[in-house]
Protein backbone atom coordinates (compact mmCIF):
# COMPACT_ATOMS: atom_id res chain seq x y z
CA UNK A 1 0.00 0.00 0.00
CA UNK A 2 1.29 3.52 -1.02
CA UNK A 3 1.67 5.43 2.13
CA UNK A 4 2.70 9.58 1.83
CA UNK A 5 3.62 11.80 4.89
CA UNK A 6 0.86 14.10 6.32
CA UNK A 7 2.35 16.81 4.08
CA UNK A 8 1.16 15.59 1.08
CA UNK A 9 -2.52 15.42 2.00
CA UNK A 10 -4.69 16.55 -1.02
CA UNK A 11 -7.76 18.55 -0.42
CA UNK A 12 -10.87 19.13 -2.59
CA UNK A 13 -14.30 21.37 -2.25
CA UNK A 14 -17.39 21.64 -2.59
CA UNK A 15 -20.01 24.39 -1.83
CA UNK A 16 -23.41 25.05 -1.27
CA UNK A 17 -25.37 28.35 -0.44
CA UNK A 18 -24.63 28.20 3.50
CA UNK A 19 -22.06 24.84 3.96
CA UNK A 20 -18.58 24.43 1.82
CA UNK A 21 -16.70 20.50 2.35
CA UNK A 22 -13.38 20.06 1.91
CA UNK A 23 -11.65 16.56 2.03
CA UNK A 24 -8.16 15.26 3.51
CA UNK A 25 -6.63 12.09 3.09
CA UNK A 26 -3.76 11.77 6.54
CA UNK A 27 -1.33 9.06 5.90
CA UNK A 28 0.52 7.62 8.48
CA UNK A 29 3.41 5.72 7.72
CA UNK A 30 4.53 2.18 9.43
CA UNK A 31 4.72 2.07 13.21
CA UNK A 32 5.70 -0.11 15.68
CA UNK A 33 5.80 -0.17 19.74
CA UNK A 34 3.19 2.61 20.03
CA UNK A 35 -0.35 3.61 19.68
CA UNK A 36 -2.65 4.98 18.94
CA UNK A 37 -1.46 8.05 17.40
CA UNK A 38 -2.14 11.27 15.89
CA UNK A 39 -1.62 13.46 12.67
CA UNK A 40 -3.15 16.83 11.80
CA UNK A 41 -4.09 18.47 8.89
CA UNK A 42 -5.67 21.71 7.90
CA UNK A 43 -8.43 22.69 5.29
CA UNK A 44 -9.68 26.17 3.95
CA UNK A 45 -12.79 27.48 3.18
CA UNK A 46 -13.04 30.71 1.33
CA UNK A 47 -14.82 32.63 4.58
CA UNK A 48 -15.18 32.07 7.86
CA UNK A 49 -17.08 28.91 9.79
CA UNK A 50 -18.76 29.40 12.85
CA UNK A 51 -19.22 25.67 12.96
CA UNK A 52 -17.37 23.02 11.37
CA UNK A 53 -17.67 19.12 11.67
CA UNK A 54 -15.20 16.11 10.58
CA UNK A 55 -16.59 12.90 8.97
CA UNK A 56 -14.84 9.67 8.20
CA UNK A 57 -15.02 8.97 4.33
CA UNK A 58 -12.95 5.96 4.05
CA UNK A 59 -9.83 4.33 5.39
CA UNK A 60 -6.72 1.96 4.26
CA UNK A 61 -5.46 0.08 6.87
CA UNK A 62 -3.01 -2.64 7.35
CA UNK A 63 -0.16 -4.53 8.93
CA UNK A 64 2.82 -3.62 7.74
CA UNK A 65 5.00 -6.10 5.27
CA UNK A 66 1.71 -7.82 4.09
CA UNK A 67 2.11 -9.41 7.55
CA UNK A 68 -0.98 -11.90 8.47
CA UNK A 69 -2.56 -11.10 11.67
CA UNK A 70 -5.78 -11.27 12.90
CA UNK A 71 -8.05 -7.98 13.93
CA UNK A 72 -7.76 -7.68 17.56
CA UNK A 73 -8.10 -3.75 17.83
CA UNK A 74 -8.78 -0.72 15.14
CA UNK A 75 -9.22 2.92 16.66
CA UNK A 76 -10.17 5.77 13.69
CA UNK A 77 -11.81 8.99 15.32
CA UNK A 78 -11.45 12.53 14.14
CA UNK A 79 -11.77 15.79 15.65
CA UNK A 80 -12.61 19.38 14.17
CA UNK A 81 -11.17 23.16 15.79
CA UNK A 82 -11.63 25.79 13.88
CA UNK A 83 -8.69 28.13 14.69
CA UNK A 84 -10.20 31.14 16.15
CA UNK A 85 -7.69 34.00 14.83
CA UNK A 86 -8.44 32.63 11.39
CA UNK A 87 -11.84 31.28 11.29
CA UNK A 88 -11.84 30.25 7.63
CA UNK A 89 -8.86 27.31 8.92
CA UNK A 90 -10.12 23.88 10.45
CA UNK A 91 -7.45 21.83 11.63
CA UNK A 92 -8.51 17.90 11.54
CA UNK A 93 -6.76 15.85 14.38
CA UNK A 94 -7.35 11.84 13.42
CA UNK A 95 -6.21 9.15 15.48
CA UNK A 96 -5.57 6.08 14.42
CA UNK A 97 -4.83 2.81 15.78
CA UNK A 98 -4.01 -1.02 14.67
CA UNK A 99 -2.96 -4.45 16.64
CA UNK A 100 -3.83 -7.57 17.11
CA UNK A 101 -5.16 -9.35 19.89
CA UNK A 102 -1.64 -9.71 21.59
CA UNK A 103 -3.10 -6.78 23.91
CA UNK A 104 0.12 -4.39 22.83
CA UNK A 105 1.74 -2.32 20.05
CA UNK A 106 4.39 -5.02 18.90
CA UNK A 107 3.35 -5.26 15.29
CA UNK A 108 4.25 -2.29 13.01
CA UNK A 109 0.98 -0.68 11.16
CA UNK A 110 0.25 1.96 8.89
CA UNK A 111 -2.74 3.60 6.84
CA UNK A 112 -4.43 6.42 5.51
CA UNK A 113 -7.16 8.06 7.14
CA UNK A 114 -9.73 10.00 4.72
CA UNK A 115 -11.76 12.71 5.81
CA UNK A 116 -14.65 15.01 4.43
CA UNK A 117 -15.16 18.44 6.77
CA UNK A 118 -18.10 20.43 6.33
CA UNK A 119 -17.80 23.71 7.73
CA UNK A 120 -20.96 26.45 7.70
Amino acid sequence: MPVHTSSETTTTSQRSPDMETRTLDLAFNALRGSGPRTDDGEVIFTGPVTQAAAFLRGFDVAFSGNNDHHLGSLEVSLDAVIDPLAPQRVTVTATYGLRDWSGSWDDSYEGVVRISVVGE
